[in-house]
């Protein structure tokens, strides 16, 4: 017998962060599991330069990140998970941009969650 889970996804968003690292975070429901479909990451201006951005989780008590390096002169970061990711029952879940390099330009990050 198959288990079914319905869930009910949102769009978690950054703040545009001038110059700083932007995150976007889910904060931790109790009885709750939250799951990662994917993310987005921009700046307000063009930036030549290679950035990370860090996706963060907990799994089976341990802070686990998986970290990307993108050239933003390409344009923006766009990834889909090719299967959800999710970290334990109770704890958050997070997606940070590196800090543009100049001040007055705007990074801002984004993932698609759905919880359960």
């Amino acid at each position: 017998m198959l288990a079914e889970i319905l869930l009910n996804g949102d769009v978690v968003e950054s703040a545009g962060a001038d110059n700083a690292t932007a995150t976007a975070a889910k904060a931790a429901t109790q009885a709750t599991r939250h799951f990662i479909g994917g993310i987005e990451a921009h700046y307000s201006a063009t930036v030549s330069a290679i950035k990370t951005i860090t996706v963060t989780r907990t799994v089976a008590g341990q802070s686990v990140t998986k970290t990307y390096k993108w050239d933003f002169a390409k344009g923006p970061f766009v990834h889909n998970f090719p299967l959800l990711i999710h970290g334990d029952y109770n704890t958050a879940v997070s997606v940070a941009l590196d800090a543009s390099g100049t001040g007055g330009i705007l990074g801002q990050v984004a993932m698609w969650v759905a919880s359960a």
